[in-house]
């Protein structure tokens, strides 16, 4: 690693970096909350309870929440679930007509915003003369990896003259 490293050794890469992260996570943000509200809604018309749950002697219960409708075991009942959100994303305009049925626009948004990540942790790997960064970084586990891009992040941000335009 280098030393005696400087904000003048932050490099344009790192700054576009960031400013590609806080765009992609602002969208990915907005995105998932649009895609739960209309799931919850559809969850309250059609509503599909915890299985996998039942299966292993938990009560039965509605399934509220959009990230627990995994614990539905009817396959009957998820394909129209998700035929339902497939037509109800496309009707508000949240699901672009060329996107495939079987996916989701929030993790497409969410997808974009892990690849913006990465390119924050590779591009300050460059600048600290790191290989294999990302990799050593994850291993050590997922809080250290987001507490990373969050200090990398907050020192763009805090820059003078720091400006991330749409």
């Amino acid at each position: 690693m280098k030393q005696g490293l400087t904000v003048k050794d932050i490099t344009p890469g790192m700054q576009s970096a960031v400013k590609a992260y806080l765009m992609s996570r602002a969208y990915a943000e907005t995105m998932r909350e649009a895609v739960d509200k209309i799931e919850r809604e559809i969850l309250k018309e059609c509503p599909l309870t915890n299985d996998l749950e039942i299966n292993r002697g938990k009560p039965a219960r509605e399934i509220t929440e959009p990230k627990h409708v995994y614990l539905c075991d009817n396959d009957d009942l998820l394909e129209e679930h998700y035929t339902a959100v497939n037509h109800r994303l496309r009707a508000e305009g949240l699901k672009p007509d060329d996107m495939p049925d079987d996916h989701c626009p929030a993790l497409v948004a969410e997808h974009l915003q892990m690849d913006a990540e990465h390119l924050v942790v590779e591009s300050t790997a460059e600048m600290l003369g790191e290989e294999d960064f990302l990799h050593r970084l994850i291993c050590h586990g997922m809080d250290k990896y987001h507490k990373f891009i969050d200090l990398v992040t907050g020192m763009i941000v805090n820059m003078p003259g720091f400006e991330c335009k749409i």
